[in-house]
């Protein structure tokens, strides 16, 4: 059974980053999640999706080969994730238990089915911007809601479908022109 105290704690001595630089440079920049004990590469900010800050864990849609989902499911009845159901995740080079796929869970954590939670204090990030290697667990990995990004798209687009409505209406009449003057000197 998989031992969820572990996976809720944090026990970095690090301070937490406060240097929004280096925050920043994870949205704009790649960033790679490494194995906090043998350095295998488990993810990459491709495929991160934001944190469960309730499990101090990264949310991811996709891992690398490097991560073993264990084939046997379990569940827990007591805990962050009592009544559900899941596969513990493993890193191929060191073999520790480094996260989660919930399968089958309460309401509260729908959300989280079928993505892979990656725990924080377990990995280091590598910053391609800077050079720097830090704690994973010293970052923050906040996602844009949904929300605002698709209501950022639908006025996106409102824009660009008024613009093109503009560009029509000048090509029609620069066509009604031409074909006017095409009739012109052809009497």
């Amino acid at each position: 059974m998989y031992d969820f105290e572990s996976f809720q704690s944090c026990d970095t001595d690090d301070q937490k980053l406060e240097n929004e630089s280096v925050n920043q440079a994870i949205v704009e920049n790649p960033v790679t999640f490494h194995c906090g004990q043998c350095n295998t590469v488990w993810a990459d900010s491709r495929g991160i999706c934001g944190e469960a800050t309730s499990s101090n864990s990264l949310i991811c849609l996709e891992v690398t080969q490097d991560v073993t989902i264990n084939s046997g499911r379990e569940w827990s009845l007591d805990g962050l994730f009592s009544a559900c159901v899941y596969n513990t995740l493993q890193c191929a080079g060191c073999l520790c238990l480094m996260g989660v796929i919930l399968y089958s869970t309460p309401q509260h954590l729908t959300a989280l089915r079928n993505l892979f939670l990656l725990k924080k204090d377990k990995m280091y990030c590598y910053i391609f911007s800077t050079g720097q290697t830090v704690k994973a667990s010293t970052l923050n990995f906040n996602v844009t809601p949904l929300g605002e990004r698709v209501s950022e798209l639908r006025q996106l687009i409102q824009e660009t479908e008024s613009h093109l409505s503009n560009v029509s209406a000048v090509m029609d009449d620069t066509r009604t022109n031409e074909a006017t003057s095409s009739v012109q000197s052809t009497s």
